[in-house]
């Protein structure tokens, strides 16, 4: 762990976790009238995950795989949760303004720079996996940008079909 780039983006992806984490509160506290709210407190265990276990499994090579997992899924499902309330709370119509102001876009976006923090980590122990990653068969395998997309769209999938059947 002697590299300072990588220690300059650990402590980025800690900042932006704890962002991220304290953004959460901040819209939806934990307690609430002295009362818990128990659906707000899976999200703000996995945050405070996100801003202890993750950058501690990035100081070490064998624990960076897992590490690039389990912050590629937090944005996968965070991005996804956050556009469902979205369209969930939609009032009025639609425009280029209201999507970029009044959504959960901005939320997933700041997720979206926590997955590119963490791929930078990851492909900083394993510069050699690179060079797969420019050949299309090897970049929808294990941990590439393909493998990525196609969760995020069967997740998504999932997810849509559990909204839409189960309500």
């Amino acid at each position: 762990m002697e590299n300072p780039l990588r220690k300059n983006l650990i402590f980025a992806l800690i900042t932006i976790s704890i962002g991220g984490l304290l953004l959460h509160l901040r819209i939806h506290p934990l307690i609430v009238d002295g009362i818990l709210e128990f659906e707000h407190l899976i999200p703000a265990v996995f945050g405070a995950l996100s801003v202890i276990v993750v950058p501690c499994l990035f100081l070490k090579q064998n624990t960076a795989d897992l590490a690039y997992l389990l912050t590629g899924l937090s944005v996968i499902f965070g991005a996804i949760i956050m556009s469902h309330l979205s369209i969930a709370t939609w009032e009025g119509g639609v425009s280029l303004l209201k999507i970029m102001l009044k959504t959960t876009l901005a939320d997933s976006l700041i997720l979206l720079a926590k997955f590119f923090i963490g791929k930078a980590l990851f492909e900083s122990y394993f510069p050699e996996r690179l060079k797969l990653n420019c050949q299309f068969p090897q970049s929808f395998r294990f941990l590439f940008d393909g493998w990525w997309l196609l969760h995020f769209i069967g997740i998504t999938v999932v997810y849509t079909l559990g909204a839409v059947l189960f309500k």
